[in-house]
């Protein structure tokens, strides 16, 4: 997520390293996307030295929209969300994933309330959601 008028917002796709020099907006420590994003930094061959930080995906967003600085938001947080005054591009090359799990007790992936949910995941994994 890039803020309005960011010079690489011209292009389709942004290089990671291209953005070392900008100030970045980031996530908590500990938060599963604060180490995805550090460890895809490092690849790109920077640190990563937030100056802001958040893990309300919504709240980085409006402050890459003030100019905050640049984020790696995941798409599946996109959704829904007012995108006014940002740039979204993807990542050039391969782009930083996560995994998720879902943990069920044996028997219970057939329940009425559980089933629905495994399924929606499942359907999001195979979409790159």
């Amino acid at each position: 997520v890039l803020p309005p008028g960011h010079p690489l917002a011209a292009g389709e796709r942004v290089a990671l390293g291209d953005l070392a020099k900008d100030a970045w907006i980031g996530q908590s420590a500990g938060n599963p996307c604060h180490d995805v994003t550090v460890l895809a930094c490092e690849y790109a061959g920077f640190t990563l030295n937030p100056e802001h930080s958040s893990d309300d995906f919504r709240a980085v967003v409006a402050l890459a929209a003030a100019s905050a600085g640049v984020a790696l938001v995941p798409r599946s947080a996109l959704r829904g969300m007012e995108l006014t005054g940002v740039e979204v591009r993807p990542i050039e090359g391969v782009a930083p994933t996560r995994r998720v799990f879902a943990a069920v007790r044996r028997g219970a992936e057939d329940h009425p309330l559980i089933s629905p949910v495994l399924t929606a995941l499942g359907v999001a994994s195979e979409s790159g959601a």
